[in-house]
C-alpha cells in the first residue's frame, strides 16, 4: 500500500521551517539547521582521539578516557524513548549551554567521574537536539515522509559528522594541543546559542505537547546503569585481568542485579522506560544481531589498524586523521548506493545487507595484503572507502528495516534497545574481542619465533637491533593473523546472510502522516494523564 500523502498545508509548513523567525531568508533556513547539526555531532564531553595525550596530560590510564567516551555513546542510547517532548528554540538554548559548561570541565577537571557523568549528559543532549533538528526538516527533504529518501540523507550527515569529528580533532592535535578541539566546540556552540537565541520562535512546537507525566525515570536510571557497568567491564577487562580482577567481579554483580531490576520493573508497572514487547517486536533478535556483527567487523579499523599505522607505518595524528577522508566517501558511496537501491532499483533490504557486509569482507582482505612496512598511505583509501561504505549500508539499511518491523507505539523504544549493541557496549564488547584475539596471537608468535633465536644466531652479537626487529617482526604477523580471523568470520557473516530467509525485510509499507503519528501521541498522553 503506499505511502499516504501529507496535506498541503503540512508540506507547506514543512518547507518553510517555521521555527526560524520571518527575518531569516527562507534558502538560509535549512542550511542553518544542517550547520546546527553538524555542531551538535562535534559534541561529546571527551574525544577518544587524543586518548594518548589526554591520558598523559591528566595522569590517566587509556581505558579511563575510553570509559568517558563510551558513556557519552551510552547517554545518547538512552535518550530515545524522551525524544517528542520538547520545545526546539529551549531545548537548544539548554543543551547549548551544558556542551559549553561540559566541555569545558571535560578540558580542565581531573576527576574521572565528574567526567564520565559530564559525557553521559553530553551525549543525551546530543541526541535529543540532533533528533529536535531533523524533526523540523524531514517534510523539506521528503514531502512524503519516505524514509528510503529521508535516511541516506540522514545517515550522511551523521556517520559522516562522525569522520569530521575525527578528522578536525586530529588536524587540531597535530598543529596546537588536545584541548584544542574542546576550546574550538566551546566556541561553535557560543555561536550555536546565538543564533538560536535571536532567530528561533519563541514556545514553538511542531508536535502537539506531550506531558513529562508518566515517565519511569527511575527505570531510565537503571537502565542507564546497567549499560555503563557492560561497558566498564568491557572497557576495564583486559586492564584488571577481566575475572582476577576484583573490580571487574564487582561490576558484573551488579549488572546482574540492574538487569534484574529492570526486567522486574518493565514487567511490573503500567508505562516502563523500556516494555518488555519492545523486545519480542519482529525480526529484534535478527537486526540487533546483525548490528552486531557490524560492530565486530567495525572493530578491526579502530583497534589493529591503528597500531599497524602508529607502531609500523610511524603515522603522527595528521596522517592517522587523514585516513578519515577514505571512510567518508565509502559513507557518502554506501548511502547513496541505499538510495538507488531502495527508490530505483527496488531491492530487498536483505539484498542491501549482503552489499554492505561484502564491502567489509572487501576491507579486510585488502588490509590483510597491506599489512607490511613498505605500505604507501596512499594505499589504505580505497580499503577504507569500502570500510565506510559497510557501514553506512548496513547502518542504514538496519534502521530501515527496523522501522518496518516495528509499530509506532514501540518504535523509539526499539532504537533505545538497538543501540544498546549499535552504540553503547557494542564498540567495547568487540574491541575487547578483537585485543584479546591480538594478545594470544602476539604471546604464540613470540613463543614460536623466539625459540629460533640463541647465541648462533647470526645477529645476535647486535641485541639492540635483533630486539627491535622481533618486535616488528611479532607484530606483523600478529597483525596479519588478526585480519586473516577477520576476512573469515567476515565470509561466515556473508554465508548465514545468504542462507537466511528473512522475506519480511521489505523496508516499509506505510507510513503514518503526521496528523496520525500525533492522533497516537495525544491518546498514549491521556491514557498517562488519566492513571491513578
Amino acid at each position: 500500500m503506499p505511502a499516504p500523502i501529507p496535506s498541503p498545508e503540512e508540506v507547506a509548513s514543512a518547507r518553510r521551517i517555521q521555527v526560524w523567525k520571518d527575518f531569516i531568508p527562507l534558502p538560509l533556513r535549512f542550511p542553518l539547521i544542517l550547520i546546527i547539526i553538524i555542531v551538535y555531532m562535534f559534541s561529546g564531553g571527551v574525544y577518544m582521539t587524543v586518548v594518548s595525550e589526554m591520558s598523559g596530560s591528566l595522569s590517566w590510564v587509556t581505558e579511563d578516557i575510553m570509559m568517558a567516551g563510551y558513556a557519552s555513546m551510552t547517554g545518547l542510547t538512552i535518550a530515545f524513548p524522551l525524544l517528542f517532548r520538547f520545545h526546539p528554540r529551549e531545548l537548544l538554548l539548554f543543551s547549548a549551554g551544558v556542551f559549553i559548561v561540559s566541555d569545558y570541565l571535560c578540558m580542565v577537571c581531573p576527576f574521572l567521574p565528574l567526567v564520565v557523568f559530564l559525557s553521559f549528559i553530553s551525549g543525551f543532549f546530543k541526541i535529543v537536539g540532533t533528533f529536535v533538528c531533523w524533526s523540523n526538516v524531514q517534510l523539506k527533504i521528503t514531502p512524503t515522509r519516505n524514509f528510503a529518501v529521508f535516511f541516506p540523507f540522514l545517515f550522511t550527515f551523521v556517520l559522516g559528522s562522525v569522520q569530521l569529528v575525527n578528522i578536525v580533532t586530529g588536524y587540531s592535535l597535530y598543529a596546537f594541543d588536545w584541548q584544542a578541539m574542546h576550546r574550538i566546540t566551546i566556541g561553535a556552540f557560543i555561536v550555536v546559542f546565538a543564533l538560536v537565541y535571536f532567530g528561533m520562535r519563541r514556545n514553538y512546537r511542531q508536535s502537539p505537547y506531550i506531558p513529562f507525566k508518566g515517565i519511569d525515570y527511575l527505570g531510565g536510571i537503571l537502565w542507564s546503569l546497567w549499560l555503563l557497568c557492560i561497558v566498564f567491564i568491557f572497557v576495564y577487562g583486559d586492564y584488571y585481568d577481566w575475572l582476577d580482577g576484583e573490580p571487574i567481579r564487582v561490576a558484573l554483580l551488579f549488572a546482574v542485579v540492574l538487569l534484574f531490576l529492570c526486567i522486574q520493573r518493565a514487567a511490573t508497572i503500567r508505562h516502563p522506560y523500556i516494555s518488555l514487547g519492545t523486545f519480542s517486536q519482529r525480526n529484534m533478535l535478527f537486526i540487533f544481531i546483525l548490528f552486531g556483527c557490524m560492530t565486530l567487523m567495525s572493530a578491526t579499523a579502530t583497534s589493529i589498524q591503528n597500531i599497524f599505522t602508529g607502531s609500523i607505518l610511524g603515522f603522527d595524528a595528521r596522517h592517522n586523521a587523514d585516513l578519515n577522508w577514505g571512510v567518508l566517501v565509502g559513507i557518502a558511496v554506501g548511502t547513496g548506493i541505499f538510495y538507488l537501491a531502495t527508490v530505483r532499483w527496488k531491492w530487498r533490504v536483505k539484498h542491501i545487507v549482503l552489499a554492505g557486509f561484502f564491502s567489509f569482507l572487501l576491507y579486510q582482505t585488502m588490509l590483510y595484503f597491506l599489512i607490511d612496512p613498505s605500505t604507501e598511505k596512499y594505499m589504505l583509501y580505497l580499503p577504507l572507502v569500502f570500510k565506510g561504505a559497510g557501514v553506512s549500508l548496513v547502518y542504514t539499511s538496519l534502521t530501515y528495516a527496523l522501522a518496518g518491523c516495528v509499530t509506532f507505539v514501540y518504535y523509539f523504544e526499539a532504537m533505545c534497545v538497538i543501540g544498546f549493541i549499535r552504540t553503547s557496549f557494542g564498540a567495547p564488547l568487540n574491541s575487547a574481542i578483537i585485543t584479546r584475539l591480538f594478545k594470544y596471537v602476539s604471546m604464540e608468535n613470540t613463543a614460536s619465533l623466539g625459540s629460533e633465536i640463541d647465541a648462533m644466531h647470526s645477529l645476535a652479537d647486535s641485541f639492540q637491533f635483533l630486539y627491535g626487529e622481533f618486535q616488528r617482526q611479532i607484530l606483523l604477523v600478529s597483525l596479519k593473523e588478526v585480519y586473516g580471523y577477520a576476512v573469515i568470520v567476515a565470509i561466515l557473516i556473508l554465508l548465514a546472510i545468504l542462507t537466511s530467509d528473512y522475506r519480511q525485510f521489505n523496508g516499509i509499507k506505510r507510513m503514518l502522516r503526521l496528523s496520525q503519528i500525533w492522533r497516537i501521541v495525544r491518546h498514549q498522553s491521556k491514557q498517562v494523564e488519566t492513571q491513578p
